[in-house]
């Protein structure tokens, strides 16, 4: 009788917006409790405290077993004299249907402060405490360590929000991390990058120019980021294997295939009462199902097309491409190009609902017998 080695993990990394959707809390439940993959790190591309703790203490919650920290970075956006912008405390207000509640300022307090009665203690290693968000890891520096330190061509990356750490990413220079360039660094070590945004076969998304520092948001102020630049900078100059020898793909979630996928409300009802994500879902949505954008993009990451997953046959040659000066975006047809994609759903909706639903279900009961240890 022989045995077969078990299938390696996939090395994720996710780059998350969590601000304004609580779809983002879902996707990163997934990313933590997946048995099928190893967390290499989050980044958030929104700049924000409470983006930045509430990730922290999710994922924190979620992993706190492992032998130590998942690491978090954030956008960090330099002036022209080169300072850092400090991170602002601005937390989400609906000001569109004021229905929608806050969730991330409550979930990083609950989750992250040794005041609250919700705290756990994570896993060892760095930590970001309530009211330390500064403390969280230069976006591009995280990236260039985490992609540094992992075997070559194993590294998928996710992004869930906007583009700017990405853009950064692959403008940066060698440092103390790699002698490679960030273009160089991609190319040898990325495997596959996961977009959630645009549309298609063409159209305007708000992940692709929601960080524009000249676009007011729904919710009040500005975007804080490169906006349809950095967008248009990761999109049109992503490597190729023409160019770098690149062989990973690129694949694409529009706004379409998830939003259409609700999630949520049985986490909300049968979850575990102290669980983050059941309770953000909880604030933010009251006990709603909300749309799944993000939630398809990681699943689709994780376990690849499976039962659920298609590629639309539609955009089987060609590449995306996106205007800087506005974010919208449209399918270039190219005979040459063949490892960009546009994911779609095999059948309909539901499916993928239940099987996200049962996937936040399991990976939040999951956590709550791992906090409680094994029966004496």
């Amino acid at each position: 009788m022989s045995f077969q080695d078990p299938k390696p993990k996939k090395n994720l990394i996710i780059d998350t917006d969590l601000f304004s959707d609580v779809d983002d809390a879902g996707a990163l439940l997934l990313a933590s409790t997946s048995p099928h993959i190893n967390l290499l790190g989050v980044l958030v591309n929104k700049p924000s405290t409470y983006s930045v703790l509430a990730a922290f203490a999710i994922v924190s919650y979620y992993t706190r077993s492992q032998n130590k920290a998942i690491p978090t970075g954030v956008f960090r956006h330099p002036t022209s004299d080169g300072k850092v912008i400090p991170l602002p405390d601005t937390t989400f207000l609906d000001v569109v249907s004021w229905h929608l509640g806050e969730f991330a300022s409550k979930i990083a307090y609950q989750f992250g402060s040794t005041s609250s009665p919700d705290y756990i203690k994570g896993p060892k290693g760095s930590s970001i405490p309530w009211g330390h968000a500064e403390d969280a890891w230069d976006a591009v520096q995280l990236y260039r360590k985490l992609l540094s330190e992992a075997d070559d061509e194993s590294v998928t990356v996710v992004s869930i929000g906007f583009l700017d750490n990405l853009s950064l990413l692959l403008d940066s220079k060698p440092d103390s991390f790699s002698p490679l360039t960030g273009r160089q660094l991609i190319a040898q070590k990325v495997v596959e990058l996961v977009v959630m945004g645009g549309r298609y076969p063409e159209g305007r998304s708000w992940n692709f120019f929601g960080s524009d520092p000249d676009s007011p948001h729904y919710n009040g102020g500005r975007g804080l980021g490169l906006g349809p630049k950095g967008t248009a900078n990761v999109i049109n100059n992503w490597p190729t294997f023409q160019q770098d020898g690149w062989k990973g793909k690129v694949v694409y979630v529009s706004d379409e295939v998830g939003g259409n996928v609700l999630t949520g409300a049985e986490l909300v009802k049968k979850g575990p009462k102290g669980d983050p994500v059941g309770r953000a879902y909880g604030y933010y949505a009251y006990g709603e199902a909300r749309p799944s954008w993000d939630p398809v993009a990681v699943l689709y990451a994780i376990d690849g097309l499976g039962d659920l997953f298609k590629y639309d046959e539609r955009y089987g040659h060609g590449r995306n491409w996106v205007n800087e000066k506005d974010g919208s975006n449209r399918w270039i047809w190219e005979e040459d190009t063949k490892n960009q994609f546009v994911l779609a759903l095999k059948a309909d909706n539901e499916p993928v609902a239940r099987e996200i639903d049962r996937l936040f279900l399991e990976g939040a009961l999951n956590a709550v017998t791992e906090r409680a240890g094994p029966m004496t």
